[in-house]
């Protein structure tokens, strides 16, 4: 098992950045037990009231045969869901003012300025954050308070109560927006403000619907993003910090370094391989590049990798794991949500463009390394005995077996933590077998129980999975397994930290979603798009991407996901349906597939490029020639998304159900596979051998982009002019 990962307070990592400093703040002292006093009833809300393990419980106890208990533990332990969601806001908006800065250091500051930027604003914490933070709870928790009543009044506020909830509406809407401040930055809130304010003007500036709208009712802060947060983004929050801090992180990145050290440009196929599996469970490119950049971007550096490509390789890989099953970012959640289909559909629909895209990456890295005659690492780690513990993956691919068949997010999460507990405890050596055999049988009990009383298999799961966590949780009086009680302690706290900044740009979100669709803004800006495309659905899949990439330059992928859906999506699938006669299911998946795609580009496209200012940070490189290398490299994730928006078989579920074909299927790959070499091919310069002749790599990359139309003819040229150039390269002649 591994140690803790949380950062020493004496401690400070080599390469320390905005992200690493800012993480160190309420790490200690009374309000770090402030904070994890407050992630805990936290994680007791989303189990037992939004995730709904309070009804669960209720409904075991019934299968006991303990009517009388399970009645009054239902009538005198419910909590409204409504009520449960407004107060997990009140919690991270309280944590939120504890742990991050009134002040944020500079994105591009040095080292020593980072470093005097802590000593002032992170080890000490003012006493106006923490009256912010009685204050922001105070004021959001009185919407909890109210809740009861607004119901009462049909969804509006009881008359002797408008003018004091109007009050508290602005205060907690101003606690929120400066908590999303600290800890998603200024552009975040002036996105939504201007949507905000044509919502203002649009129903003249009305302070009572602004703020029963906005505040009390679910068409602003508490609107789909945010409860999509609430409900399912925490618990895989929480799964991927706990399979960090057991050390599974650390397991793919030494099993991927033996397995592909050695092979040309190896530290960068590590890269490429164990971002994707690490992209997958953090859902965070940045915090991607931070966990398995400082270990693979010095190796890459080492083995020959100038460091403007070393950071580069890690933050295009980084930037894939938000596109990898069966963890995709936030807003795959919320796009779920959005299209009325189980979250099973959106990992289905995910694998193939995910898979293809990292293919692509390796493929792209390994002519870098060829162009530059790079070789592998002389020693690597053993693989052989790490095989032995290969079980510690089972988790993950137990969820993504769940929720392919279709289970519940939150259960799926659920059922999967029960095997990565189970498999953390036989990881470790300092346990005795007999102790391991005792907690495994005990896992495998509490869910034959649930199922003996009862319980469906849905339930069942559930039950079992929660009951062995809280089990673990309390075995923290038991010295031996102490460890594990520490770990889901840390994961959880790490977790509510973790939630804050992507809650906040959901809450966020909702205000713009709000504003978007109560006026009828989003129908309107989307039929100008295609006005302005002129019916040409390839020109308003280019300014859909411009769209969203200039978006997500200044807000997360979850809020610039929700913007462009509602603006973008609807209009690429109204193009699709009409100008290409595609199914109108299938053109709505792939049209919100295609601005998530997008959204998440903006992490690797100057001049903001996050993905790859963490790369270059970390690589102690140049961030411009970082990010130019690094959106070189992503071009696979530029082009994929015009393929599948006009051959939505490449998504699989169209396929499915009935609105593709398998013939769609393979011509769509046969188009990709040919853009990608050709493409590939002009921008490494390296085909079988060097390509000298500038000329050609620009008719290499530009062919290979306008094959993304899959017309037959380009994608033919693709290939010939591939081969023709392997063929001339191999004899030294392009």
């Amino acid at each position: 098992m591994a140690t803790d990962n949380t950062v020493k307070e004496e401690e400070l990592p080599e390469h320390i950045s905005v992200f690493t400093v800012m993480a160190r703040r309420a790490r200690k002292g009374k309000v770090h037990l402030i904070v994890l006093t407050m992630a805990i009833f936290m994680a007791f809300l989303e189990i037992f009231y939004i995730m709904n393990f309070h009804g669960t419980l209720v409904n075991f106890i019934e299968g006991l045969g303990l009517t009388s208990l399970a009645e009054f533990i239902n009538r005198s332990l419910y909590l409204d869901l409504n009520i449960s969601l407004i107060l997990v806001m009140a919690i991270l908006v309280a944590v939120g003012f504890l742990i991050y800065p009134a002040k944020r250091p500079p994105t591009k500051a040095t080292e020593e300025q980072l470093r005097e930027f802590m000593r002032k604003y992170v080890d000490r914490i003012p006493i106006y954050d923490y009256i912010l933070a009685a204050i922001g709870f105070i004021v959001i928790a009185y919407n909890a308070w109210l809740q009861p009543y607004v119901v009462a009044n049909e969804g509006s506020i009881p008359e002797n109560l408008t003018g004091i909830s109007i009050v508290m509406a602005i205060l907690g809407f101003i606690m929120v927006i400066e908590v999303t401040r600290r800890a998603v930055g200024p552009w975040m809130i002036f996105v939504m403000i201007v949507f905000l304010l044509y919502y203002l003007n649009f129903y003249r500036f009305d302070a009572l619907k602004w703020a029963t709208d906005m505040f009390y009712a679910r068409e602003g802060l508490f609107n789909i993003p945010y409860t999509v947060m609430a409900m399912y983004v925490f618990a895989f929050l929480f799964f991927g910090n706990f399979l960090e801090q057991i050390g599974i992180g650390n397991y793919i990145t030494r099993l991927m370094l033996g397995l592909f050290g050695k092979r040309p440009g190896g530290p960068a196929k590590v890269s490429i391989v164990s971002s994707g599996f690490m992209g997958m469970l953090s859902g965070s490119s940045v915090a991607n590049v931070f966990t398995t950049g400082v270990f693979t971007i010095p190796l890459m550096k080492k083995s020959g990798f100038p460091p403007e490509v070393a950071g580069a390789v890690e933050a295009s890989a980084s930037t894939g794991g938000q596109i990898m099953p069966p963890i995709m970012g936030a807003a795959a959640f919320i796009m779920a949500s959005y299209l009325g289909r189980p979250y099973g559909d959106i990992v289905i629909a995910g694998f193939l463009p995910a898979f293809i895209y990292f293919a692509s990456l390796y493929y792209f890295v390994d002519l870098e390394a060829k162009r530059r005659s790079l070789k592998g690492l002389t020693e690597v780690p053993d693989v052989k005995p790490m095989l032995r513990k290969l079980y510690l993956l089972s988790p993950v691919a137990l969820i993504v077996y769940l929720l392919v068949i279709r289970l519940p997010p939150q259960h799926a999460v659920v059922a999967s933590l029960s095997l990565a507990l189970i498999a953390a405890v036989w990881a470790t050596d300092f346990l005795k077998l007999s102790t391991k055999i005792t907690y495994t049988i005990t896992g495998i009990a509490l869910y034959i129980i649930g199922y003996l009383v009862g319980l469906n298999n849905l339930a069942t799961a559930y039950f079992g999975g929660i009951s062995l966590l809280l089990l673990t949780f309390i075995l923290y009086l038991v010295p031996a397994l102490r460890p594990f009680s520490q770990v889901i302690i840390r994961s959880i706290e790490q977790a509510v930290r973790n939630s804050i900044p992507v809650f906040m740009a959901a809450a966020m979100a909702g205000v713009i979603q709000g504003s978007l669709t109560l006026t009828g803004l989003s129908t309107r800006l989307g039929e100008t798009l295609i006005a302005i495309a002129h019916n040409n659905i390839y020109l308003l899949l280019i300014f859909a991407g411009l769209i969203s990439i200039l978006v997500g330059m200044g807000v997360p992928t979850t809020a610039n996901y929700v913007i462009t859906s509602l603006i973008s999506a609807t209009a690429i699938m109204t193009a699709a349906q009409t100008m290409l006669g595609i199914p109108a299911a299938a053109a709505l998946l792939a049209a919100n597939m295609f601005v998530f795609y997008y959204g998440i580009l903006a992490d690797v496209t100057p001049p903001v490029a996050l993905a790859a200012f963490a790369g270059a940070t970390v690589a102690r490189a140049d961030f411009w020639k970082t990010a130019v290398n690094a959106t070189r490299m992503a071009f696979a994730k530029y082009v994929l998304p015009f393929i599948f928006a006009v051959n939505p078989a490449m998504l699989i579920i169209p396929i499915m159900e009935g609105e593709a074909t398998v013939g769609q299927l393979i011509y769509a790959i046969i188009a990709t596979i040919g853009v990608i070499i050709s493409a590939s091919a002009g921008f490494a310069g390296y085909l079988g051998g060097h390509i000298r002749r500038n000329w050609l790599r620009v008719l290499l990359a530009v062919v290979g982009i306008l094959a993304v139309t899959t017309n037959l003819y380009l994608v033919i040229a693709t290939y010939v002019l591939s081969i023709i150039t392997y063929l001339l390269a191999k004899k030294g002649l392009a």
